[in-house]
């Protein structure tokens, strides 16, 4: 629906960077011999899984890709490029995301394995669980200013819905 709406093509930039970035953990996760079983395409995004525990190097690809892209695009685009501004940016935002511990996110996952390497895994999970509840207060704040300033999109708000969606779904399982 936000494609029919989108008359500058942010939307088709903004899923040019998603695809990008699951083409990062799909990279190493071919480098390291790991096959995916399942790609899940939805309204938020896009999911590669495979089984069993995939690495932080596998974790850490996406959003790689994604700031690699975003300083490539500033670095060789004219200073007053649209596209430079807008890829570039959408690199930059959905690498962001991605790194926010909450939900499925890959963030969420890569404080696990910081997390579960320094504390005892209920200490772990805890502590997992209050990063997860400060960062989903952070960002509703932020939506809630940026609203209040006439800033906002609607695209921002349908991503926070969907994460706190997907955070839940996930806890209820």
């Amino acid at each position: 629906m936000f494609f029919a709406f989108d008359s500058g093509g942010y939307g088709w930039l903004s899923l040019a960077a998603c695809i990008c970035h699951e083409l990062g953990h799909l990279a190493v996760m071919i480098i390291e011999g790991k096959a995916p079983y399942e790609m899940v395409f939805s309204g938020g995004g896009i999911c590669i899984k495979s089984r069993g525990q995939v690495s932080v190097r596998v974790l850490s690809a996406g959003c790689a890709v994604n700031f690699f892209l975003f300083i490539f695009f500033c670095l060789v685009l004219e200073q007053n490029s649209i596209y430079r501004a807008i890829f570039g940016g959408a690199n930059l935002f959905v690498g962001i995301l991605n790194l926010l511990p909450v939900g499925e996110l890959d963030g969420k996952k890569l404080a696990e394995f910081v997390l579960a390497g320094i504390f005892p895994f209920n200490t772990a999970q805890r502590i997992l669980s209050v990063l997860e509840a400060v960062f989903c207060v952070l960002w509703i704040g932020a939506v809630f200013v940026l609203v209040f300033m006439d800033m906002i999109n609607l695209t921002s708000v349908f991503v926070m819905i969907y994460i706190f969606a997907l955070d839940f779904l996930f806890r209820s399982r």
